[in-house]
């Protein structure tokens, strides 16, 4: 089936574009590569985008895309999901920076883009606000998680994690996740990841985020299931989005991550984590107030 390589881009419909826009280019440190009265494009370094903001009166997650493994097109892709009973459409020249693509609607009704190639730019990291690495991963709630987990799987998804039997973790490189599904009764998305360089980086993050009146939701503290330390806060539309360091990094080879300090089991293999032993290893209990 058709294989992919990364998350590229997460779309977002917003119904205050300029708002957005400042956030995430203020405060997330992205560049704008392209902005009009109806959308804007931004980028972590040289990729055209890797959120695309679009005004709606609805806000929230409108899709994303996937980036095709080096020699497959778009056709070929086209023709490996019509095969499978997925309906797809080829389409030019809908968003910026990239010149075709394969549209479908996934099982949960998240609209995904498969693309070959995005146009490089050339400005790399800007000097203000967080400035992440990358889009890092994207998680979704769906209907039923193990349902989405098998689904991805034939676009060349690993399974790495679960937490119980409700929170799957999916990778397409040695990141540890790149997509993770969350069994809920609602369709929306759960976070957006940005990677950032070290511990020093997330904290001079949250920095920024408080220089901007952006409370801190919960962290920092070491998950389970990824190991990364992580904060998560909401972005002006109400979007939760995540800062994370230090994540696993997944062998495929060997069917394991790199050996890290602080993993529990030596080796450290894809697992099923409780909600008690996941959320924070550090035992934190951020709900208690210091006053």
């Amino acid at each position: 089936m058709v294989q992919v390589f990364r998350l590229g881009y997460v779309h977002f419909g917003t119904p205050n574009l300029a708002r957005m826009v400042k956030y995430y280019s203020d405060v997330l440190g992205f560049s704008v590569t392209h902005q009009d009265a109806s959308s804007a494009y931004v980028s972590t370094s040289i990729d055209h985008h890797n959120v695309v903001l679009t005004a709606d009166e609805q806000p929230g997650i409108k899709g994303f895309g996937l980036q095709l493994r080096p020699g497959i097109s778009v056709a070929a892709a086209a023709a490996e999901l019509e095969g499978a009973g997925i309906p797809a459409t080829v389409r030019t020249n809908v968003l910026r920076g990239i010149t075709e693509l394969v549209e479908f609607t996934d099982i949960d009704g998240y609209t995904v883009h498969l693309f070959p190639e995005m146009q490089v730019v050339e400005h790399g990291f800007k000097a203000q606000g967080v400035a992440p690495n990358k889009v890092g991963h994207l998680s979704v709630r769906v209907k039923d998680a193990e349902r989405s987990v098998e689904y991805y799987k034939q676009f060349g998804f690993i399974n790495t994690d679960w937490i119980e039997d409700f929170f799957g973790f999916m990778t397409c490189n040695r990141d540890h996740h790149v997509l993770n599904f969350c069994t809920s009764d609602r369709k929306e998305m759960h976070h957006l990841a940005l990677e950032l360089r070290d511990y020093s980086h997330l904290i001079r993050s949250m920095d920024e985020l408080s220089r901007n009146g952006i409370p801190i939701l919960w962290g920092p503290s070491r998950h389970g299931a990824g190991h990364n330390i992580a904060t998560y806060h909401r972005d002006p539309d109400g979007n939760m989005i995540e800062l994370f360091t230090d994540a696993d990094i997944y062998v495929p080879e060997l069917g394991m991550f790199e050996p890290r300090p602080w993993h529990e089991n030596f080796p450290q293999k894809p697992r099923v984590w409780g909600t008690d032993e996941c959320i924070t290893r550090w035992g934190t209990a951020f709900e208690q107030s210091l006053v």
